[in-house]
């Protein structure tokens, strides 16, 4: 590879760093070109792709974008990149019922927010429920105490109305 295509990969992979949602680091030994095609559509579902680089190509731009990580434990052997370019979740969700389905698909590591995860932290990222359903969760754990509020304040006046209704059955 000649040094000027050399560089407009470092660059073209520091922008990717620089743009993603989140990244997944895997293994991909022994993957073969059809199961690369189905990782590839797969991946199109949760917005994200797979991206196979050179090693140490991909150290050069970690290291002007993730300044405060090693990677040097993790781009080591056949590395390829899941980049992510909306939701991380669905994206490890994706890649880690891949894994499943084949074995020559591993997790190596990912990064989320300038935070190195390790294989199992994005193993439980893919537990975790979607997007969606986090944010519904949140709206209704803040919405819940406004709903008591107006419950107990409401209270004094239900029961004025409750005591007043029986007075007029009895009276009738």
């Amino acid at each position: 590879m000649a040094r000027e295509e050399k560089i407009n990969k470092v660059e073209e992979l520091r922008e990717v760093f620089k743009k993603s949602r989140g990244l997944i680091f895997t293994d991909h030994s022994g993957l073969k070109a059809k199961e690369a095609v189905v990782i590839r559509d797969r991946l199109v579902e949760s917005d994200s792709y797979l991206k196979i680089i050179k090693n140490t190509l991909a150290f050069i731009a970690a290291k002007e974008v993730f300044e405060d990580l090693d990677l040097s434990d993790v781009l080591k052997g056949p590395t390829s990149i899941v980049i992510s370019n909306s939701d991380i979740i669905s994206t490890a969700r994706i890649v880690k019922e891949l894994s499943k389905e084949m074995e020559a698909l591993k997790v190596k590591a990912g990064i989320f927010e300038d935070r190195l995860l390790t294989a199992e932290e994005v193993n439980r990222f893919a537990s975790l429920p979607p997007e969606e359903v986090l944010l519904t969760n949140l709206a209704v754990l803040i919405k819940a105490p406004i709903i008591k509020l107006v419950n107990v304040l409401s209270a004094p006046t239900r029961n004025l109305v409750f005591v007043l209704n029986a007075i007029k059955e009895k009276k009738i």
